[in-house]
């Protein structure tokens, strides 16, 4: 039998996702952007890869062609920018060098995202989540969500309740997404 409250310190695992991260991190190196309709075209400007939420709003959809776009993007102010991969290798490297900071170990998943292993309580937790988001926007200048749970599926499923539900603030712990 467990003695009581050691379930709530067993191992968990952080997933950290830089949201719409080629625009982010365009919006890191020209901070202009901010707060306008940004899109990011594939190698040789065929069509968009990466919506900020603006231009999510406008209803771009994700992989939408250049040309299609072109005509009224004036109309819109939307900013359509080549793809900059030394400018996000550089950004996911210190995206990855900052989180490496708050765990023993970091796997990193993709040029955006990670795992990492965290221990704690839930509110303990999710704590460090909002820190862990705090500073890489502070020293990176890119937001990014947060999700804790048990397992690395999980986890994800947490970060993507982070994102999509503003009461979360960007950070979720697997025991806070309702049972429905």
């Amino acid at each position: 039998m467990s003695k009581p409250g050691v379930m709530r310190h067993m191992p968990q695992i952080a997933h950290v996702d830089v949201n719409c991260f080629y625009a982010s991190a365009e919006r890191a190196f020209d901070p202009s952007l901010e707060g306008r309709p940004v899109i990011v075209l594939s190698n040789n400007d065929g069509c968009a890869v990466t919506r900020s939420p603006e231009a999510k709003a406008l209803g771009i959809p994700l992989g939408e062609p250049w040309f299609k776009l072109a005509p009224r993007a004036k109309e819109w102010g939307l900013v359509a920018l080549s793809s900059n991969y030394e400018l996000y290798g550089d950004i996911s490297a210190r995206v990855m060098e900052l989180l490496g900071r708050y765990s023993a170990w970091l796997e990193v998943y993709s040029i955006d995202e990670a795992f990492l292993g965290v221990k704690g309580t839930p509110a303990e937790l999710v704590a460090l989540g909002r820190t862990m988001k705090a500073t890489v926007r502070r020293n990176v200048g890119v937001p990014v969500c947060v999700g804790i749970a048990p397992t690395k599926t999980l986890a994800k499923l947490a970060n993507k309740w982070a994102k999509n539900n503003p009461a979360f603030g960007g950070v979720c712990h697997w025991d806070s997404v309702p049972r429905r």
